[in-house]
């Protein structure tokens, strides 16, 4: 109820009290989320709200966001489509995808997962290198934004 009204002070509390300690973990993870729109997204998503959290990323421009939500689900068919969709980011599935299967012993048979791994070279240095990007754009963002409400409202 308390995470419903996005009250995270109160569902912290809550979970705390009942030794819900991933729970907690995730609340204070939400907390430090740099943007309003990543923190209702991840509210939404602890709910259980998959679709409107990515629609909450996706109305502001936080494509790799939006994607990432989905590889850390294994919803990997529209973390795929997503970056295919947004041109972006399609090496960061792969080699998600390629660590996920590795990890498990498995070999890839998505049709769809052969056939970008063919065009697409994997590089870990280079795909971290574009999420601190798009964490560092994110958090510039939200940096901007809250100066420009504060702005205003001082203005009033």
């Amino acid at each position: 109820m308390a995470i419903a009204s996005k009250e995270l002070a109160t569902a912290e509390v809550a979970y705390a009290s009942i030794c819900e300690v991933d729970k907690v973990q995730y609340i204070n993870s939400i907390k430090d989320l740099p943007s309003k729109e990543s923190s209702m997204a991840h509210m939404l998503l602890f709910s259980g709200n998959v679709q409107e959290a990515e629609g909450v990323l996706l109305q502001a421009g936080l494509i790799y966001q939006a994607i990432q939500v989905h590889i850390n689900l294994y919803n990997w068919d529209r973390a795929l489509e997503l970056a295919v969709k947004h041109k972006t980011h399609v090496d960061t599935v792969l080699a998600y995808r390629q660590k996920y299967l590795d990890d498990f012993g498995k070999k890839e048979t998505n049709k769809r997962f052969l056939q970008y791994s063919e065009g697409v070279e994997v590089d870990w240095e280079k795909i971290q290198a574009k999420i601190e990007m798009e964490i560092a754009k994110e958090r510039e963002k939200a940096a901007t934004s809250s100066a420009v409400r504060s702005s205003i409202s001082s203005r009033r």
